[in-house]
């Protein structure tokens, strides 16, 4: 039976975390506790072990946000087959890919975004629209708002 990957809760106040990096990809083997990927919290970035050995059977969160024990992928045998992805709303600049679609361009595009510097921003009250991201991918950062907040 297949063992979904979750995002872990590292603080009780945590609701959500953004997927940074993935260490293994689609199709190779990883053992139980091995590093799988990375999360960004407000505070810090995570390293995620996991959950059992096997494979990754699929990876549903590439980049960006996820709700807290959000499925992020799959880790099983060869050709196990794998509950259909759950179509919740996405959390807040969930991306389901790791490049961003031909759309992106205009207002309407999926902003990478840490939830920390998301949170800043509406502190602020600035849209991120406006903003340049200078991390990993283009993902917007903390320093990127405070940037922004200072030239206002």
């Amino acid at each position: 039976m297949p063992t979904p990957v979750t995002i872990p809760r590292a603080t009780i106040a945590m609701e959500e975390a953004a997927v940074v990096s993935w260490r293994k990809q689609l199709g190779e083997r990883v053992e139980k506790d091995e590093i799988l990927f990375e999360m960004e919290t407000d505070k810090v970035i995570v390293e995620v072990p996991s959950p059992a050995a096997g494979w990754v059977l699929r990876i549903d969160v590439r980049e960006g946000a996820a709700k807290v024990e959000q499925v992020v992928a799959w880790i099983g045998d060869q050709g196990e087959q794998i509950p259909e992805p759950q179509h919740a709303a996405p959390a807040e600049g969930q991306r389901a890919a790791a490049t961003p679609s031909p759309a992106a361009s205009g207002p309407s595009r999926e902003i990478a975004c840490s939830p920390a510097a998301r949170r800043l921003a509406r502190e602020l009250g600035i849209s991120l629209d406006s903003i340049q991201g200078t991390g990993p991918g283009g993902r917007i950062t903390e320093a990127d708002i405070r940037k922004a907040g200072s030239r206002a």
